[in-house]
Order: C-alpha cells, then structure tokens, then sequence
C-alpha cells in the first residue's frame, strides 16, 4: 500500500471543506498513510462572469483535475457529484461515494418565507441553475430570475450586494460549511423543487488501474448512498444531457426497492414533464423514466436545451 496519497481538489471553500473531511476520514482508517491535498485552479473557478452553460457546462469544474488523475499528478480527486460529467473519460472511475448529505435546495431570503406565495410580486430570485429557474417559473410566472455564480458565501452576500429578495442554494453546502445565517431566512425546498442528479453527495474519482487507491475507497464508500445516485445518473445519460440542462432527478432506496422521480422543464416555466415509478432497484428505473418523459416532450425542451 501507499504511504502517501495526493487529493486533488478545487480551490473554493466548499470543496476543499468536503475534500479534507475525506482525507481526515481516511486518515482515521489508514494512520500510516499520509494524504495531501493539492488544490487545482478549474475553469470554472476562474470564469465566474459567464453562465456554465456558455463555457462549457459543469465539466469545468472536474476538467483539470482528471487531468491530473490521467496524468499520474494526483491519485484521486473529490468531487461534488453533481458536477461530474454522465460519462467518465477512458481509465477513471468512480471509486468511492460517500454518505450523501440533504439532496435538497433551499431558499435563503430577507424576510420570513414559508411557501412561494410570501415571496412578493417579481421578486428577484439569484439562481445560475436552469432546473431550478424552470421550476420556480412554472409556479411563479412573475419572479425574475437574476443569474447567480460564485461560492456559496458570496451568493449569500448578493442577497444584497445585487439587491435580491432571495437565493437558491444546495442544502449540503449550506450544512458543511456552517455559513452564518445571522439576519438571514432559511426555508427548505425538499418540497417545492426536485434536485438535480446526485445533489449533496460526493463522488471519489480515480485511475481504474490503481488497485491499491481503490481499496482505500471502498472502506468510506455507502453502498445506499452509490445505489441512489447510481440510478440517478442513470437517468441523466439515458435523457442525453448535463446537470446544466433544466432536468432533475431524485432516488428513494427502500432495500430492494426503489421510488425514482424524473423531471424535464423548459426554463421559462411553461412546461414541465415529471414521471415516478417504483420498482426493484435492478428495473433500471432512470433509463425507462427518461424514455417516457422523453417520449412526452413534445415541446423541444431537450432539444432547445442543447442548443
């Protein structure tokens, strides 16, 4: 075995907060092994003015750091899962998923907000995912959705440096970093917006050949965790696009059992397409609830998605 293994993880807060929970989870396992991280500039984190559907979807921000995985630079590399491609490039894999943390959104406001209908009439709404616009769309028709990049703290801020009434955030991110709420309004979407595939989990990327990292792995991987958003990203390779594409799709694992919701929906709001089946986690119930809803897009959505 190794006595020393290289991390590559992104440079921002989130990432490498979720990145040093990994290495001191397998430092607890594997005293003799010592692991470094070393953070790696993404385009992503560079190109913070553009949306990620203009410079190249969410593969800008594990695009450097397989890189270094090829390379031999780095031995694996953390990932907030929902940033991973569908398709990983010849020799990687996914060696390892974590126990996943809240898949949910949530709404950070102002003022006090328990349902939509508190929000004012056009309210300004910071969100950079067109998932999330074209859900809140299609229950509020009035709300002006203002793109929204940056890290999780700094969106927090545009709340008033940008003079939003609220801001749409992942769960998982809020509750690994402890981001001081003081003066702030916190209201969960579990209900409201379906997620995005794989969203509050973390995915281990590594070199298939590299036996000895993957056995290092495997002891922090949750196999209920791997199930759901196995089927999951099933389901956003069988509808063809990206986590930037306006789809969401959500797993419930109930021992062999399995309750899968998929979403499609244009990002102005007027059509979205949801479908949920339940079956045994072996139906490959991604695949066949993204022919069905792809069979009901009459509308182009997929199609003026990918243009």
């Amino acid at each position: 075995m190794k006595n020393k293994i290289i991390i590559g993880s992104r440079r921002s807060l989130l990432a490498m907060t979720q990145t040093q929970m990994v290495a001191d989870d397998l430092h607890a396992r594997f005293p003799q092994v010592t692991f470094e991280i070393k953070q790696i500039v993404t385009t992503g984190d560079v190109n913070l003015k553009d949306s990620l559907q203009k410079i190249g979807g969410k593969g800008v921000f594990v695009e450097e750091l397989e890189n270094e995985l090829k390379s031999g630079e780095i031995d694996f590399a953390v990932h907030s899962l929902k940033d991973v491609m569908p398709v990983l490039p010849a020799g990687l894999m996914i060696g390892s998923v974590p126990q996943r943390n809240s898949p949910y959104d949530c709404l950070i406001s102002r003022r006090p907000i328990t349902s939509l209908a508190d929000l004012p009439q056009h309210a300004r709404i910071g969100t950079n995912s067109s998932r999330r616009q074209g859900q809140l769309l299609h229950l509020r028709p009035d709300l002006e959705i203002i793109p929204t990049r940056g890290n999780v703290d700094t969106r927090v801020k545009k709340l008033d440096t940008e003079n939003l009434d609220a801001v749409v955030l992942a769960e998982a991110g809020l509750n690994r970093l402890g981001i001081d709420l003081t003066g702030r309004y916190r209201w969960s979407l579990k209900d409201v917006l379906l997620p995005a595939m794989g969203q509050g989990a973390m995915a281990i990327e590594c070199r298939e050949d590299d036996t000895d990292v993957r056995q290092i792995l495997a002891t922090i991987n949750d196999p209920h965790t791997a199930t759901c958003v196995g089927i999951e990203r099933e389901y956003l390779r069988a509808v063809g696009g990206t986590c930037t594409f306006p789809i969401g799709g959500f797993a419930v694992v109930d021992g062999d059992h399995v309750t899968f919701e998929g979403l499609i929906a244009s990002t102005d709001g007027q059509h979205v397409l949801r479908e949920t089946q339940r079956g045994q986690v072996s139906d490959h119930l991604g695949k066949l609830v993204a022919q069905h809803l792809l069979a009901q897009d009459k509308f182009g959505i997929m199609k003026g998605s990918q243009n």
